[in-house]
């Protein structure tokens, strides 16, 4: 009778034992996740410094997205319309994995909703739109360049 007793309490305490790795290993999954997270978030961080950097550096750029947002698209210069358009194309690879990261649960729909209405606004610029539009048959995801189609139709039918 003794030894079953014991082997009772060996089973109880090996239950125990085994929901306590669970608990831990779980921890440690969750913990993994939010650094995971963190990271994927420095990283976007990382590389909108650096295109505003480059964006912010960039005379010609500046001057044919300012000319864009006066509405004066005819005194774009070719040499600010190539710097621009080079500096789209890197904010599309920007937007592209913000929606892809939103997609895969990296981000919240909030942060989905606010990235979306930037990408809207940048797009609301007629030639900032058209160089997006070009660009977008070589670049992007299929999923992202729905987005993009989408965002058009939006700005077209107002």
């Amino acid at each position: 009778m003794k030894s079953a007793k014991v082997r009772d309490w060996l089973e109880i305490v090996g239950i125990f034992s085994v929901v306590a790795s669970l608990v831990f290993v779980g921890l440690q999954m969750r913990q993994a996740h939010e650094i995971s997270l963190s990271q994927a978030y420095q990283a976007r961080t990382s590389a909108a410094a650096e295109i505003n950097a480059a964006f912010a550096s960039n005379p010609a750029a500046l001057s044919g997205y300012r000319k864009a947002g006066d509405g004066a698209e005819e005194e774009i210069t070719p040499e600010e319309y190539d710097s621009l358009y080079r500096m789209i194309v890197s904010v599309m690879y920007l937007y592209d994995n913000a929606h892809y990261q939103y997609q895969v649960g990296f981000v919240s729909e909030e942060f989905w909703t606010t990235t979306r209405k930037s990408l809207k606004a940048l797009m609301s610029r007629p030639v900032v739109n058209d160089m997006i539009l070009d660009r977008l048959d070589v670049q992007g995801r299929p999923e992202f360049q729905e987005v993009v189609r989408s965002i058009n139709e939006e700005l077209r039918a107002h």
